[in-house]
């Protein structure tokens, strides 16, 4: 058997059907073919799966081999556990092969007695009972408060232009200025539209500037202006009533322009964006993709999905960008986001040292830690309000397979956690966040960090 498992190749459940493998295969292939621009290796190994699951005879023996595989007590080449002749255990660790290598206090060490079950892929995580989805901020936000002032504002202006008189040319030009005040007052997703809109925005921001010198001089006290009481509450109130509309207005088209890129149906009913294995933006920027490393993330993906089911609000983005920064898999709910990446080894103990490198049974290995801190470091810098956490997953070589081990709890960037308890510790880190969506959040991650727009 190939190092490839056909069922993640295809991306089907090892239960799926004959029709559900072709259909599946007939969708992978278009997109792989070398013809299409697709990669020739996983061309292949698609291929090498459906020649094996296609036919009832082949598959059968197959399904028996995987069953061999994920039962036996062998274990796959590589650097193995150094055998300890009766060591007495440490007193705040346990060991498990289903549970991480976590502290004898933590919730995780309750459940250390218990034997090892194989997951099944049906397997999933608890939902979260959090009660409805809210959205932040909410839809239609200033919309009610700027329309009322825009509205006052709007008559404010209108009795002026009809109560006074046009005697002559420059009075025309006033009164043309000041019913351009209402452009400059109105939202800019509005005044954007108006055939010269910038014109008269022009004109209107200079007949306000006059109302305030105007305002101005009223007050000189070395000088007799004449002005009535009347007059300068009206000019003090159009001045006033211009700044305080267009504080509103201007707040109301930001939050319409987040209506436009984050809307209902994306908030409450979208989870997922981009492909596992792919770049978010099929851009120069973003680094070819092995065929390895297609599979890899398909297989993290696999687990991502129940955590996702569990928390309603949490919404997964993969290969998402910051520039030229890529990562694997990202997780949102409310302000906390999760950047996961993973890789595949030998049953044994993971950890990270204090330098933040990867140690394998003691010894230091290489990995993509560096590169996820590097993320985590340059994502906390982008997402000022949210709080940012690496996740380093480790899979077996083979699906379902025991023995691997990791540290659990830390509070340093990045968090080793295995396969099998992967979904828990992210649910674990994500649930305290309630099921809130931050669409500013949402936003940056999707429209404007991946160009590198601030």
């Amino acid at each position: 058997m190939s190092g490839a498992d056909h069922y993640e190749v295809l991306n089907v459940e090892r239960t799926a059907t004959a029709a559900e493998i072709k259909t599946a295969y007939r969708k992978l292939v278009r997109q792989v073919h070398p013809d299409q621009g697709g990669n020739a290796a996983l061309f292949r190994l698609v291929q090498e799966a459906w020649n094996t699951l296609s036919d009832p005879a082949k598959r059968a023996s197959y399904d028996r081999l995987l069953a061999g595989q994920s039962t036996t007590t062998t274990r796959e080449p590589g650097p193995q556990p150094a055998p300890d002749p009766q060591p007495e255990p440490e007193p705040t660790w346990t060991w498990s092969t289903d549970q991480p290598w976590s502290s004898a206090s933590s919730s995780s060490s309750q459940q250390a007695e218990q034997p090892e079950q194989p997951r099944t892929s049906g397997e999933r995580v608890q939902p979260v009972d959090a009660g409805p989805i809210h959205a932040s901020p909410s839809f239609g936000r200033w919309r009610t408060s700027a329309l009322i002032a825009l509205t006052a504002f709007c008559a404010l202006v209108i009795w002026i232009l009809v109560t006074i008189g046009y005697n002559g040319f420059w009075d025309v030009v006033f009164g043309i200025g000041t019913a351009a005040m209402i452009v400059v007052a109105m939202p800019p997703h509005w005044s954007r539209r108006l055939p010269l809109g910038g014109l008269f925005k022009t004109l209107g921001v200079l007949t306000a500037a006059f109302f305030l010198l105007a305002l101005i001089l009223t007050f000189n006290p070395f000088a007799d202006s004449g002005a009535s009481t009347v007059s300068r509450i009206l000019l003090g109130a159009v001045v006033a009533g211009l700044v305080v509309v267009r504080i509103l207005t201007g707040r109301w088209s930001k939050a319409h322009a987040l209506d436009l890129a984050i809307d209902r149906t994306a908030t409450y009913e979208f989870n997922l964006w981009g492909r596992p294995g792919e770049p978010l933006l099929d851009d120069a920027l973003a680094a070819p993709i092995s065929a390895y490393d297609v599979l890899l993330q398909r297989r993290t993906a696999n687990l991502l999905d129940p955590v996702v089911g569990a928390l309603p609000a949490a919404k997964l983005v993969h290969g998402a960008q910051l520039g030229a920064v890529a990562v694997d898999h990202m997780l949102l709910n409310g302000h906390r986001v999760a950047l996961i990446v993973s890789l595949v080894g030998p049953p044994g103990a993971y950890s990270l040292d204090a330098y933040g490198s990867l140690v394998f049974n003691g010894q230091p290995i290489d990995s993509p830690v560096p590169a996820l801190e590097s993320a985590v470091a340059a994502w906390s810098g982008r997402l000022r309000t949210a709080e940012v956490r690496g996740f380093l997953i480790v899979h077996p070589t083979v699906d379902g397979q025991g023995g691997i081990m990791t540290q659990a709890g830390s509070e340093a960037a990045v968090t080793c956690v295995s396969a099998r308890s992967a979904d828990r510790e992210l649910l674990n880190w994500l649930e305290p966040e309630g099921n809130v969506v931050d669409r500013r959040l949402l936003y940056d991650v999707l429209r404007r960090a991946p160009y590198g727009l601030t």
